[in-house]
């Protein structure tokens, strides 16, 4: 098992719950948007926090140990399919979308970016835009844009804690102001910005929108919120992320208890253990670790035995 050092984006609509509820340390960060737990972009890498590697990339650490540990799309990209970041959402994101695999490698030389949301917190009201409501043209939409009145054909849906939702390539979307969130997506940095509010920098200017891609990749059917919502009941829950194009099956699942137990993770390559709250000690096959709130681990194996009070969402690759 193996600690990540977070790596810390900051944005104009940022607030300070990573560090407040998550305990994260940010230093001397006024506010931090995104926090990216496991990541082997460029944009930011994840830092080896424990043992031999301490100190390194992961990609560095999976340079010396054999990609392959990480699945065939790692042994043959050098780079894990997921990235994993907690989003704090002081003010309304950008309304955004992303593109498919295809369009990405053409005019990014990036992969495209499906993702999942899973919530962890959220103040009275917030909600997330997800999807057109009806069926809309390019036409209609790009008129939208241009009077400030895209907002009225998007799905407005009120989030709670607990709740996970899956985002495909092509869907408008966007997380509302008070939303803290896990997000699980295909390793890319690519998002074309549709609207921002009106909002410019300290310098006064706005950023930058990419209204002509986004108007390429848009899906401009209605979107069917039921089919994107992942939830059970189960003490123990179970998100399925469904498939990231050709990186394949991602499973998040949420434990929370207090005591002894062990459990079988999902058969897959790696998985990532994100502490949410408590603390306790993970047991694994050849080690065993003691971890506190706001701590990720990378281990592999299917049985791990969680003793303590705490609640973490776990990530199958």
């Amino acid at each position: 098992m193996i600690k990540l050092k977070s790596v810390y984006q900051e944005y104009i609509w940022g607030g300070t719950k990573i560090r407040d509820l998550l305990q994260k340390d940010t230093g001397a960060l006024p506010r931090v948007a995104e926090s990216w737990e496991v990541s082997t972009h460029p944009a930011g890498r994840s830092i080896v926090d424990s043992g031999e590697f301490r100190g390194k990339t992961l990609n560095e650490y999976f340079d010396k140990t054999g990609w392959d540990k990480a699945g065939r799309y790692a042994a043959r990209n050098r780079q894990l399919p997921i990235l994993i970041k907690y989003i704090d959402a002081k003010e309304n994101l950008s309304i955004q979308v992303h593109p498919g695999d295809k369009y990405a490698k053409k005019h990014e030389n990036d992969n495209g970016k499906n993702e999942m949301w899973f919530v962890l917190s959220a103040d009275e009201g917030a909600f997330i835009y997800l999807g057109f409501k009806r069926d809309v043209t390019k036409e209609e939409v790009k008129r939208r844009i241009a009077d400030n009145t895209l907002e009225e054909v998007l799905n407005r849906v009120e989030v709670k804690a607990n709740e996970a939702y899956y985002i495909p390539a092509g869907t408008v979307h966007a997380i509302g102001a008070g939303c803290l969130i896990c997000e699980v997506q295909q390793t890319s940095n690519v998002t074309y910005r549709i609207y921002d509010y009106g909002r410019v920098d300290e310098n006064g200017r706005g950023r930058e929108l990419h209204i002509k891609k986004a108007l390429d990749v848009l899906n401009y059917h209605r979107t069917q919120i039921a089919d994107l919502k992942r939830r059970d009941t189960m003490s123990m829950e179970q998100y399925i992320g469904g498939m990231f194009g050709r990186n394949g099956k991602c499973t998040l699942l949420k434990y929370e208890a207090e005591g002894d137990l062990t459990i079988l993770l999902p058969v897959s390559h790696l998985t990532f253990a994100l502490v949410l709250d408590g603390s306790g000690m993970l047991y694994g096959a050849e080690s065993e670790e003691k971890f506190q709130k706001g701590e990720t681990w990378m281990m592999r194996g299917r049985a791990t035995r969680v003793s303590g009070k705490c609640k973490i969402l776990f990530v199958a690759i």
